[in-house]
């Protein structure tokens, strides 16, 4: 999983490639004189400067918001031992204002967290990165090993089931599954990519049976589980069942119903969960065709 950690950590080494590019621009003064040195060294250092102060304003605002998620995460689980230990405490008939209130509190904390991951996130511009070739490479190990497309979408779609699967209102469900207010598998990661701007549902996919078609058709390449290298955003396929790679062995899906009722009391009907090895086929957005 990303952290601010790892992010301030990206964002040292663009720093230290960035003040290396600027040295290597400096140093050609020594052999290139005239107007078209000059040209060319106000371009670059241009560049660099408008890059670089984009890139650091950026990154710490996404560092920002990952602390946020990671406070998020902690008090959602507070909250599931809360509700766990109040019915606990209603069924053996003992009191349950002291988890009573700890639900209220991690609830509020909740809402307000939810809110500042939010504001940070809106102040975060993703920039699409034309790749030079769009022809898969393939490793010693005869793996696929192209990343996921660069689009923004890719990352989109990412953050709209990061968020949908952290937010309880939403639950699984095959009869409101369209976010109304819950989500089966598929519906699920249909809506990711189509809030995302990938318009996988436009296209036609609206279950399983038909992901394969309409996902191809919008951009995306499918190939075999297990021969390729999983990329964070890939869409995981067989029969019956899809959910999203988010990296780290895991993947963010709709499970199955816990309690017949809408929303997530449980906080495992929609959520992360480990990858395995039961798919068929892996679904990666490679941008338009």
């Amino acid at each position: 999983m990303v952290s601010s950690g790892t992010v301030n950590s990206d964002a040292s080494s663009i720093a230290s490639a960035l003040s290396k590019f600027d040295s290597a621009v400096s140093e050609t003064s020594s052999s290139w004189k005239g107007n078209s040195h000059d040209n060319f060294e106000s371009k670059a250092t241009s560049f660099s400067s408008e890059f670089s102060g984009a890139i650091k304003g950026q990154m710490s605002s996404f560092a920002n918001a990952c602390d946020l998620y990671e406070r998020y995460k902690t008090t959602k689980d507070n909250l599931n031992i809360a509700r766990s230990n109040y019915n606990t405490a209603s069924a053996t008939g003992e009191s349950t204002s002291e988890f009573s209130s700890k639900i209220s509190t991690y609830e509020s904390e909740l809402s307000n967290l939810k809110g500042q991951i939010e504001q940070a996130l809106s102040s975060v511009t993703s920039v699409k990165l034309e790749a030079s070739s769009m022809n898969p490479s393939v490793n010693a190990s005869g793996k696929v090993t192209q990343s996921a497309g660069s689009s923004a979408g890719v990352q989109g779609a990412i953050d709209w089931a990061m968020a949908t699967a952290a937010d309880d209102s939403h639950g699984y469900s095959q009869q409101t599954r369209w976010g109304n207010p819950n989500y089966d598998c598929s519906s699920f990661v249909i809506s990711a990519y189509e809030a995302a701007g990938i318009p996988v549902k436009t296209n036609g996919a609206t279950y399983t049976g038909n992901m394969r078609s309409a996902f191809t058709q919008t951009g995306f390449d499918c190939y075999d589980f297990g021969s390729v290298d999983l990329q964070p955003g890939d869409v995981l396929l067989r029969d019956g069942h899809t959910e999203m790679y988010i990296g780290d062995g895991k993947n963010v899906g709709a499970h199955g119903n816990k309690d017949g009722v809408d929303g997530d009391s449980s906080g495992s009907e929609v959520g992360v969960s480990n990858t395995g090895n039961s798919w068929t086929w892996v679904l990666r957005y490679n941008g338009d065709k």
